[in-house]
């Protein structure tokens, strides 16, 4: 991966969270929503943590 990548995933993950504390905040912790978003936030987490073994 390219650092641009690296950098597209990391834009990536901060608009993910702001999103999932609006939706925590709009229908609750424990809502449908927001544990969906959550789960996309583990995946870019997971895809950060890959690009950072990758590049070591």
């Amino acid at each position: 991966m390219k650092k641009n990548d690296r950098e597209s995933i990391v834009l990536s993950i901060v608009k993910k969270r702001d999103e999932m504390l609006r939706i925590a905040e709009e229908d609750g912790l424990s809502s449908e929503n927001t544990i969906i978003c959550s789960q996309e936030l583990d995946n870019l987490l997971n895809q950060l943590n890959e690009y950072t073994n990758f590049s070591t």
